[in-house]
């Protein structure tokens, strides 16, 4: 990120932007992140950007926004912990023409680490959620890097 990159945070509540603010300022990352508190759903400001990275319960609204907003070659990624918000989502993505659409299930599993006898834990998570991720085609006036 540094020395060039930025991160722009989109924030509906005016009380999580402004611990995020905070929490920004304590580890001295204010000048290379900015909190907006806005709704990502009135659109996405920002142009040519590298990623987009949602945790919503709403994802597949802001696809075609993130289309929008991305350069070719860039990723969108989506975090979901249901099933069915997960398949509403790559169904806007294929709609939206994105590329290299996956979806991988997050489970959580404790590991028991002891000298000579290391194995899972008895008891597991069995489920956490769901990451889907795709990549915005090139334009055909884009060379591809």
């Amino acid at each position: 990120m540094r020395p060039k990159g930025h991160v722009y945070s989109y924030e509906i509540r005016d009380d999580f932007a402004k611990g995020a603010q905070k929490n920004l300022t304590k580890v001295g990352l204010e000048e290379v992140v900015t909190i907006k508190n806005r709704d990502v759903l009135t659109g996405i400001e920002e142009r040519q950007v590298d990623a987009v990275v949602l945790d919503m319960a709403t994802p597949w609204e802001v696809v075609p926004l993130a289309y929008d907003a991305l350069r070719g070659g860039a990723v969108f990624i989506s975090f979901s912990p249901t099933i069915e918000q997960t398949q509403r989502t790559v169904e806007a993505l294929y709609a939206s023409h994105f590329i290299e659409i996956q979806t991988f299930e997050l489970i959580e599993r404790e590991m028991l680490v002891r000298t000579g006898k290391t194995r899972p834990a008895i008891r597991m998570i069995g489920h956490t959620g769901y990451i889907s991720s795709a990549r915005k085609v090139y334009p055909p006036s884009e060379s591809q890097p």
